[in-house]
């Protein structure tokens, strides 16, 4: 049977309008979404860890910001929120913070002073902070007992230092010191509309822009009254000038490999490879991405074929990148068992070599480009991903335009400069070694 042929996808990405500006000064931009009632609007809030002056403050603000406010008590929300149908997730990550509310268009304006309220004015409540911290000290004790979690924190400590904020993980002693005064400091001077930028998807009309400019365009900033449409050249200037994270000096260890066991029993042992490499901003970022995909960053890379099919040695292992302002980090992470740990960073090395000696095959090259075609769809082809994945590439200064540009290098690779970039980027006598074993 003749089989179908294959349509070549093209490359895009979605024509959003203009950002509005609202009465406050605040940015929202518009992810228009016609044939739906359900409107989603996300706050971004520039910030995260990194600008953290005290372990688990940006966690914790974000956990407890919709545990009650100075006019409504949790319950109040909780009850609110559940009436119309509404969900209301916040979250810290490194660089950013968000708030994302859900609701039907049509009982947005019953959620909508709620949200105000709880941006503005969230009472952190010491009682609710103390279960928060009861909890989640609970929580770390166990992860202390996972090899996998304690071999993440050996990773990044030793490859950034310990005062790198990407490697502040907390001890015990940071869930009992975390008070309440530390995340009304946090609020105060990241949690607020200043330093927002609203994503909203949905039916998006002069109607729904004039319902949350009565409300969020409303809370008080100091950004300046300044309600227009704006321009694109105004868009281009904002984003020239990003929130200035600041510096964080890389203090690397100056062993290239550590281990360490813990006193509960594990079958597993967890080992993870990797190091420093430039952020999406660098030119050879593109060959760097697509040469980490290839090793080890889908089920038909180079490792799962190689360490898990062929040796067996594990069920799973995988390449990818963790995302810092300024950097990016390579992070090769795997399980097995002890006896098995020479050989798995053998194998790894060993496949890495063969890279730097021999130009990969154009089959490999297509599967990997075509896996990162189907990522990049998935990530741009619906609202929400959409809007999670502005909020991402917002946060390091990069918009969409810049996120087309890398997938089209991508897709003009060859294998000598997939070959090159591995030559001059991932020597193995450059790799931080950690593994972290049980009994």
């Amino acid at each position: 049977m003749k089989q179908p042929s294959l349509n070549t996808i093209t490359l895009r990405i979605p024509e959003l309008p203009p950002a509005v500006f609202l009465d406050n000064g605040g940015e929202m931009n518009a992810i228009p979404l016609q044939s739906t009632d359900i409107v989603a609007i996300s706050i971004f809030f520039y910030g995260g860890q990194w600008v953290q002056t005290k372990r688990l403050q940006s966690d914790f603000a974000m956990r407890q910001i919709k545990s009650g406010t100075f006019s409504l008590s949790a319950d109040i929300i909780y009850d609110t929120l559940d009436r119309y149908g509404a969900t209301l997730t916040t979250g810290a990550a490194m660089s950013y913070c968000f708030m994302q509310l859900t609701c039907l268009r049509r009982t947005l304006p019953n959620v909508l002073p709620l949200l105000t309220d709880i941006i503005t004015s969230p009472a952190y409540e010491q009682q609710k902070l103390d279960n928060e911290r009861e909890e989640a000290l609970i929580a770390y004790r166990l992860n202390q007992q996972k090899v996998k979690y304690v071999n993440k924190r050996l990773f990044y400590r030793s490859l950034l230092g310990t005062k790198h904020p990407a490697a502040q993980y907390p001890k015990e002693e940071d869930y009992t010191s975390i008070n309440r005064q530390d995340l009304l400091a946090y609020h105060k001077d990241f949690i607020n509309l200043s330093n927002a930028v609203l994503y909203v998807t949905g039916n998006v009309d002069d109607e729904l822009v004039s319902i949350i400019n009565n409300s969020i365009g409303q809370i008080p900033t100091n950004t300046g009254k300044q309600s227009a449409i704006c321009s694109e050249t105004h868009m281009a200037d904002k984003r020239k000038t990003p929130f200035v994270f600041p510096e964080a000096p890389i203090l690397a260890s100056s062993e290239m490999r550590h281990e360490v066991s813990i006193d509960v029993p594990s079958v597993q042992s967890s080992l993870r490879v990797g190091k420093v490499l430039p952020n999406a901003s660098h030119p050879d970022y593109p060959a760097l991405y697509l040469a980490t995909t290839i090793l080890g960053g889908y089920f038909g890379s180079r490792f799962m074929k190689n360490i898990r099919e062929r040796l067996g040695l594990t069920y799973g292992i995988g390449a990818t990148f963790f995302t810092i302002p300024r950097n990016n980090v390579l992070v090769i992470a795997t399980e097995t068992t002890r006896e098995n740990v020479e050989q798995c960073i053998s194998e790894i090395k060993r496949d890495i070599d063969d890279m730097q000696r021999n130009p990969i095959c154009d089959d490999e090259l297509t599967n990997a480009r075509n896996y990162l075609l189907g990522q990049f769809c998935r990530n741009t082809e619906t609202s929400l991903s959409l809007s999670n994945l502005l909020m991402h590439q917002r946060a390091h200064g990069f918009t969409l335009d810049d996120l087309l540009k890398t997938q089209q290098q991508m897709m003009l690779l060859t294998p000598s400069d997939i070959q090159q970039c591995v030559q001059k980027y991932l020597s193995t006598d450059t790799l931080l070694i950690t593994a972290a074993h049980g009994k």
